[in-house]
């Protein structure tokens, strides 16, 4: 009679058998994972960040300073994921801080002259897509790059939101709203613009991933003869990218005013989401998009954006002054381009 053995139905077992007995191996390994996978790698920094200013100060994760730093990590990723998407495509859109600043002052001077408030957000997103739209043709159809295209609409929209409205000042007189509520609003201190960033989030991860646009996405940015060989209009995909940066940027700037409600003259024109552009693009290399096109996480982004959020909110309440800030930020930017560039 011959004895059957049974079979080890515990792999989880197995896998803590194999550590042991080759734990080196098994080290590099996990090493491996963790520098292939991206999305780990900004966990990694993520976690990072929350041990060194935890350690510093418990504020840090407190009912204070926490709930702001998933609002600004919520504002500046809901850009970054419109600017991931552009980069993704081969493209690049400099002029969505200035979108931003047109966006907020749009919502507040519809809704003063007597406009309902989600008609005014409406007429921004418009605004939005519009301006996107004007990038992308200009860009596709005269053969300019988006570089210089959208350097050119960044400062001729902030020279004429200066221009003419920089002599005045202006704060939002309209009537409550639901919209204007639940922007600004919290669930426990959870900001609802942090789960509208959520929600962006795991709607374009799935675009980018399930579908056949992102295919199309990924394929442009990647190798654009190779997709228009294959039959993919590379064109309206960027036309598309562009219109979608703007758009959220847009988003971005409502939902600004829905957590302030009022706005400042001159200066505050000049200053409004100003170094936002340069923020969403750290943000978007730290999550591991490549500026040559073709690759990229949404996902990453999004954890990137909390990240690069965290650690500005940790610099600011170390009483580190916003030049060194500044500083910082271009030094991961750098420090991040150089790491893409060793891991190739």
């Amino acid at each position: 009679m011959k004895i059957r053995r049974r079979k080890n139905s515990n792999p989880l077992g197995k896998i803590l058998v194999k550590c042991l007995l080759y734990p080196k191996k098994w080290v590099e390994i996990a090493k491996n994972k963790i520098w292939v996978s991206v999305e780990l790698r900004v966990v990694l920094v993520l976690i990072i960040i929350f041990a060194v200013f935890t350690s510093i100060t418990k504020e840090f994760i407190g009912p204070y300073i926490f709930p702001g730093i998933l609002l600004l990590g919520a504002e500046l990723g809901i850009i970054a994921i419109g600017e991931a998407l552009l980069i993704i495509s081969g493209e690049i859109d400099l002029s969505v801080a200035s979108v931003y600043g047109w966006s907020v002052l749009l919502c507040t001077l519809l809704t003063n002259m007597g406009l309902p408030f989600p008609l005014s957000a409406l007429i921004a997103l418009a605004f939005g897509c519009l301006i996107g739209l004007l990038n992308g043709f200009i860009t596709l159809r005269f053969k300019i790059p988006s570089l210089i295209t959208t350097l050119g609409s960044m400062w001729v929209l902030r020279g004429l939101l200066i221009g003419i409205f920089g002599g005045h000042f202006f704060s939002y007189k309209g009537g409550p709203s639901l919209l204007l509520g639940l922007l600004g609003g919290k669930i426990g201190f959870i900001p609802i613009l942090f789960l509208c960033f959520l929600g962006f989030g795991i709607i374009f991860s799935i675009l980018l991933t399930r579908t056949k646009f992102g295919n199309w996405v990924f394929a442009t940015g990647g190798n654009r003869d190779t997709a228009r060989a294959l039959g993919v209009n590379t064109d309206r995909v960027k036309l598309t990218c562009f219109m979608i940066a703007s758009g959220l940027a847009a988003f971005a700037g409502v939902a600004y005013l829905g957590r302030t409600r009022w706005f400042m003259t001159r200066i505050g024109m000049s200053s409004l989401g100003y170094g936002l552009e340069l923020e969403a693009i750290c943000v978007v290399v730290m999550g591991g998009t490549s500026f040559f096109g073709g690759v990229g996480s949404i996902i990453a982004v999004c954890l990137a954006a909390l990240a690069f959020s965290s650690f500005k909110s940790g610099l600011t309440l170390g009483g580190v002054s916003g030049y060194w800030i500044d500083a910082f930020v271009a030094i991961l930017l750098i420090a991040f381009c150089v790491l893409q560039r060793i891991k190739k």
